[in-house]
């Protein structure tokens, strides 16, 4: 074909009406079409022509048919025919996977959490472990081959993609046609090759698995685990050099050890130090993303148990008790001497008015003056006991009668009041009160909100939180419109550099150029060191 304009529109095979390019690489060209027996939307790759005389790029293109029609996983592409074309050129027909691949979503939407790092990488190794069960190796995993789709209530649902290099362990000698690879050749993509595919040795599935542990050291940290620029430069640091950390090349990033280990052992040079099979690397993987959540659960309980709680109601104080504090309070006034311990000692000792863990103290009488006044003591003796005998009368008690008629007064008018709140209205308890309801945003208020500067009195990060979340989930179901509004009510409530990042990005897909900007401008204001500002310049080229 001389072009992409020959086959839009056009039907191959009388089966398959094209649509539009989406793809083209060195083999050939990958086309949305139709199938037109069941109008449904399928993947078309065609091979070049001028490749057709080519008898390894045929085998090779043969092979990916081959081998990807021996899977029937979940995860795994499916295809549904191989054939021949009016004109001759060789085609594969697939499923079409609505989503974006995994360098896509690496470079707009990182750093990702780890729970969805776990969930597409989890779903990736249970592709391969099916692929790997019928003998077959992927040999070129890479994050362009991993299609992402955001499915109605299966967020990230992951297709790997592209089994054109794909080695087919159980094949009979003489099975295959010519050879794909000679001894000694490299295939693959360099990035993502194992240090035994590199050096062109023979390769078991555990080759795949060495590529997944790149996979996952780019999704945690935003970055590949060896820098080069030319493919002998990486294929020589995959055979010869440890990968540094991830943490300690990207220190911003949230790695967890269990993660960063497993990491690690997916990158060992030496296959059998890897995990041995896919299903166990997505065992443990599985196991630390179960692992975070119980900590995740422990730390909110320990939240909940050791976080400043809201002090009980204060219960309503009965009248006789009221009126004795009062009465104990004029006491203490009256006799300095008189304290806490003194008032516990004396009711434990004076008959009439002793404790015992068989009931409550009897209380003591209104006004009642403690027994040990020195002029109510008899020299020598406890002094508890009181003066009965005529030598040593007490002395006028009218004060203290006068004191607790003053004291009742004031006790009955304390209760009249509280009486009178209880009937006009009911008693605030004590403790902080339900949080209020935000006030609502004028739309003035979200009007060109990357010039604005919220104060920090006016913020709120935990619903800011809560509309970032929602925002997200209207994101990911594709509602652009409402992922804005949720993300500018966000910013507005708490101006965070990652929301302002997404406002961008949103408003860039919406080719509203001068938005987009506007709020990149105020992603790197916020952010000067932000890992996404080599991608801003990209897109976003200064004026």
């Amino acid at each position: 074909m001389a072009g992409v304009d020959d086959y839009i529109g056009k039907t191959v095979a009388q089966k398959y009406r094209v649509e539009q390019m989406i793809g083209e690489g060195g083999m050939g060209k990958v086309y949305k079409a139709t199938q037109l027996m069941l109008d449904k939307p399928v993947v078309l790759k065609v091979l070049r022509q001028a490749l057709l005389s080519d008898e390894r790029t045929v085998a090779r293109f043969q092979r990916e048919a081959k081998a990807a029609s021996r899977l029937n996983h979940p995860n795994s592409i499916s295809i549904l025919d191989y054939g021949q074309g009016e004109d001759g050129a060789l085609y594969i027909a697939m499923e079409y996977v609505a989503g974006k691949d995994l360098h896509h979503i690496l470079s707009r939407e990182w750093p990702l959490p780890e729970a969805r790092v776990a969930r597409i990488v989890g779903q990736v190794l249970s592709a391969l472990s099916d692929a790997h069960g019928a003998g077959v190796i992927h040999r070129d995993l890479k994050p362009e081959n991993i299609m992402v789709e955001q499915r109605r209530g299966e967020p990230d649902f992951v297709k790997v993609l592209d089994f054109g290099i794909a080695k087919i362990m159980d094949t009979p000698a003489g099975d295959e046609g010519p050879a794909l690879t000679r001894a000694g050749f490299v295939c693959g993509t360099p990035e993502y090759m194992s240090p035994e595919q590199a050096r062109g040795a023979a390769l078991d599935h555990r080759s795949d698995l060495y590529a997944v542990g790149v996979i996952l050291y780019q999704l945690v940290s935003g970055l590949l685990p060896f820098d080069s620029d030319s493919a002998v430069g990486f294929a020589t640091k995959h055979l010869t050099e440890q990968p540094p950390l991830p943490s300690r090349r990207r220190p911003d990033a949230k790695i967890s050890p269990a993660m960063e280990r497993l990491v690690m052992k997916a990158l060992s040079k030496n296959p059998a130090d890897r995990p041995q099979t896919a299903e166990q690397f997505r065992a443990e993987l599985q196991a630390i993303d179960k692992e975070r959540r119980a900590q995740v659960g422990t730390r909110r309980g320990n939240a909940a148990s050791n976080g400043v709680l809201a002090p009980m109601p204060r219960r309503m104080t009965p009248l006789d008790q009221q009126e004795t504090r009062i009465g104990d309070r004029l006491n203490e006034a009256a006799n300095p001497g008189w304290t806490d311990q003194t008032q516990q000692t004396t009711l434990n000792t004076t008959p009439g008015g002793s404790t015992s863990p068989d009931g409550p103290v009897p209380r003591p009488s209104v006004g009642l003056e403690p027994a040990t006044s020195p002029e109510r003591t008899r020299p020598g003796l406890d002094a508890t006991q009181r003066y009965d005998s005529a030598p040593f009368k007490a002395p006028s008690t009218l004060p203290f009668k006068i004191a607790t008629v003053v004291l009742v007064v004031v006790a009955l008018a304390i209760a009249g009041l509280f009486i009178y709140g209880q009937v006009k209205g009911p008693q605030v308890p004590d403790g902080p009160r339900p949080p209020q309801t935000p006030m609502p945003l004028n739309p003035a208020d979200l009007t060109r909100l990357y010039e604005k500067d919220i104060p920090k009195e006016q913020r709120d990060a935990v619903l800011a939180s809560k509309l970032a979340s929602a925002g997200d989930e209207a994101w990911h179901r594709g509602a652009a419109e409402l992922a804005i509004a949720k993300y500018k009510e966000a910013f507005a409530r708490d101006p965070l550099p990652e929301t302002a990042l997404k406002l961008g990005e949103l408003y860039f897909q919406r080719e509203e150029t001068g938005e987009a900007r506007s709020w990149f401008d105020r992603h790197r204001k916020d952010a000067p060191n932000s890992h996404a500002n080599a991608y801003i310049e990209q897109v976003m080229p200064a004026k």
